[in-house]
């Protein structure tokens, strides 16, 4: 019997691990694989933890997310085991083709995570901590990419520290995810809640809401749905909420699709007014009227010029609905007009008047007054009582901003602002507590993403605020939010 030699076995030895992927490349290839997956889970949308129908599929192997993130987690672990088994028994040149196929979908997949403005992680909400969780697992992995690629190519001692640096590199890398996701699926308590009713309008930015006091529903018409790549499209769908679900109401005749429109409620004659807008066909100057069932168009021939971005109110003491602001052809309005329910009538106003069309403006009964947070040449706080504009001179307040939103809390008889813009490159997603003539800044560990155009209205039956889309970056949201004062509970 022949024994062989020693060398031979080491050659043959050699021979067969030169003939399967390298094993650096199969680690490499497992972890673009959980870099990936694990960065889309964690960009999903809070609600997405609530309720699976809330993820966000649009994106590569989005489908694994709609059977919720504990489903999408078993299937990711067998697909790392799977891909494993395959790329350790393939030969090396098979094992690189499969690998090549499959790190070109994944690598593209890793790179939509990188936008922070897309999805971002919702346990950190500041630019910083974004730019972390969106930026730190790509990069980091393509340095491991790189080093592994070039390998004998690269400088003894870079080849050296390469070999040091990429165990304690990849598996930092790893522990960075997990505690991501942790986070993701566990964030801290907050102010700010997001919610999951089991039916919602979908992503809507734009929209106008009014909250009829009567039957306790807040009422939602129009807005934004989304951006198609060259136009907007535009909604023309009625849904009200009564505080814990969505409802929508299909009616015979409705307003066409909008948005920058204006609605509130009429507690006299306890029906919704909606007048404006703005859609392909241009500035609109239509009025309309809802009772709870359906929509009926008003006074055709004596409304006031068209406009859009305008905001509305009920006054009690005057009980009419009050129309102010709103531009066309951009061209900024300063004028207020009052709906009795017959016509329109104009409202002359005592002193000069800011423009108001990108900015909030909300009415407090118990004060008998209005208020407004400005941004650009009028920049600031505007208070509207007596028939008479007057700007507050205040030492602490917001930085300026368009199109956030401002809602008053009776409970606490206290206003919140959130939200807006600065020439659509800067949003903010910041909350500011306006109480008697103060401006306080609330520090939170949670809020909704940066966003403008939101839907926002104070929501009786669940006594808290209720934020719903918007949009940011030419992204339509379709998340919804609560807010309630620290220390506040459900009734």
């Amino acid at each position: 019997m022949t024994t062989q030699p020693k060398n031979s076995t080491d050659q043959l030895s050699s021979n067969k691990m030169r003939q399967q992927l390298p094993l650096g490349l199969t680690f490499l290839m497992l972890l673009l694989v959980l870099t990936h997956f694990s960065t889309m889970l964690m960009n999903q949308p809070p609600a997405y933890w609530l309720d699976p129908q809330y993820a966000t599929p649009r994106v590569s192997f989005g489908f694994m997310l709609r059977g919720g993130p504990w489903l999408f987690l078993g299937i990711t672990l067998l697909y790392l085991v799977l891909l494993w088994t395959l790329l350790r028994r393939l030969p090396a040149r098979q094992g690189v083709l499969l690998s090549a196929m499959l790190s070109l979908p994944h690598a593209l997949g890793l790179l939509e995570t990188m936008h922070c403005g897309w999805k971002p992680i919702y346990a950190a909400h500041s630019a910083t901590a974004c730019w972390v969780y969106s930026q730190v697992p790509p990069i980091t992995f393509f340095i491991l990419f790189t080093l592994i690629l070039l390998g004998d190519r690269l400088p003894d001692w870079l080849r050296t520290w390469g070999k040091r640096l990429m165990p304690p590199l990849a598996a930092a890398l790893v522990l960075f995810l997990g505690y991501g996701l942790l986070r993701a699926a566990f964030p801290p308590s907050s102010a700010w809640q997001p919610l999951a009713p089991k039916h919602h309008p979908g992503p809507r930015s734009a929209a106008a809401v009014a909250y009829d006091t009567q039957r306790q529903r807040a009422v939602m018409f129009g807005g934004i749905r989304e951006w198609n790549g060259s136009v907007w499209v535009y909604d023309n769908s009625t849904w009200e909420w009564d505080g814990q679900d969505w409802i929508r109401i299909d009616t015979p005749v409705s307003p066409t699709g909008r948005y920058l429109h204006a609605m509130a409620y009429d507690e006299k004659r306890g029906v919704i007014i909606l007048y404006g807008g703005k859609n392909s066909s241009g500035d609109l100057a239509d009025l309309w009227e809802y009772d709870g069932s359906n929509w009926r168009r008003l006074c055709p021939v004596c409304n006031p010029a068209a406009r859009f971005g305008h905001k509305m109110f009920y006054d009690p003491e005057l009980e009419m609905i009050v129309m102010y602001g709103g531009q066309m052809g951009g061209v900024g309005y300063t004028e207020a007009w009052t709906w009795d329910g017959n016509a329109w009538n104009y409202l002359a106003i005592e002193t000069s008047s800011p423009g108001v069309f990108n900015a909030p403006l909300i009415h407090l009964p118990e004060q008998d007054r209005s208020i407004s947070f400005m941004p650009g040449d009028y920049g600031g706080t505007w208070i509207w009582g007596e028939n008479a504009w007057s700007k507050l001179d205040l030492p602490l307040q917001p930085p300026l901003r368009n199109e956030s939103v401002l809602v008053y809390d009776p409970k606490r008889q206290a206003s919140v602002l959130f939200g807006g813009t600065v020439d659509y490159a800067l949003f903010f997603n910041d909350t500011w507590i306006f109480e008697g003539d103060t401006w306080s800044p609330l520090k939170i560990a949670k809020a909704p993403q940066p966003r403008v155009r939101a839907a926002a209205f104070y929501d009786l039956i669940r006594q808290s605020i209720i934020v719903y889309g918007g949009e940011a970056n030419h992204l339509v949201y379709g998340d919804m939010w609560e807010f309630k004062f620290p220390g506040e509970t459900n009734p």
